[in-house]
């Protein structure tokens, strides 16, 4: 019993969410050699008060020295996959993901709370079918689920090295004004991370120019929708091998001298 004790996690009954989902993924991923028993259940009081067993998303107990990981008990406190992500040492690893302060607010106040705070009456037309599909099969099998649980949460992990590693980037590329609105340039084929950069910064970028991906042009792009920012006008120009109709993204034939990119750019600008 005691080696089974040790190896348990308990988390709620009933409807799965993303919450408890992402915090034992958490944990599996830290702990991979571990063999762990998950329980959909209500804890026994033993079992709160025993530090060898994760209490997770239920209890109504935040103790992370007994692995206690509820928050309902309290609106203060974040949801449970930010207090297990602060107990396993990731937070500040994870804080930067974009979807990370929108799933904790959702999952603590709802999406009415939340879509008033967006200005979207339904939220729920947002939700993805896919996480609704996986967090039904981990309700009804989440053993089961363990080693796709383990996957999912090293590519959450593997997802914020990233994304640090590109804010790093970012932090260091040339960036260069042109009529007044700020440019980014980036030799790279990934422009990932460039919109969470750009809004830290004091005045936001409106483009970015990167490698394209595909081919061996430049990829030019607004950034949040820029205002007065129309790629879709260098639609038919010799250089342009592509114009997104929607005018947020334009690529260059060939890899041209960054002076001739940033003439387009300046082109696509009111």
């Amino acid at each position: 019993m005691e080696f089974y004790m040790k190896n348990l996690i308990i988390t709620h009954p009933g409807s799965a969410h993303f919450d408890e989902f992402l915090a034992l993924s958490l944990i599996l991923t830290v702990y991979p050699d571990t063999d762990f028993t998950i329980e959909r259940r209500q804890p026994l009081p033993e079992e709160l008060d025993n530090p060898a067993v994760w209490v997770v998303d239920v209890g109504d107990r935040y103790e992370p020295g007994l692995k206690n990981f509820d928050h309902h008990q309290n609106i203060e406190l974040s949801a449970s996959f930010v207090l297990v992500a602060a107990c396993l040492g990731l937070d500040s690893r994870l804080r930067e993901m974009p979807w990370w302060t929108f799933k904790d607010r959702i999952d603590r106040f709802g999406p009415f709370k939340v879509g008033d705070e967006l200005g979207i009456k339904n939220l729920r037309r947002s939700y993805s079918p896919v996480e609704t599909w996986f967090l039904k099969l981990f309700a009804r099998t989440p053993s089961e689920m363990i080693p796709l649980m383990r996957s999912f949460g090293q590519n959450i992990l593997e997802e914020a090295d990233h994304l640090k590693a590109q804010l790093d980037f970012w932090e260091t590329c040339e960036k260069v004004t042109v009529k007044d609105k700020i440019v980014l340039i980036g030799l790279t084929d990934e422009s990932d991370g460039a919109e969470r950069y750009s809004n830290g910064l004091d005045t936001p970028a409106s483009v970015v120019v990167t490698h394209d991906s595909r081919r061996e042009g430049w990829r030019m792009a607004s950034i949040n929708d820029a205002e007065g920012v129309d790629f879709s006008k260098l639609d038919g120009h010799d250089d342009i091998l592509f114009a997104h109709k929607s005018g947020f993204m334009a690529k260059t034939k060939e890899r041209l001298p960054i002076d001739q990119v940033l003439k387009l750019v300046g082109m696509a600008m009111d």
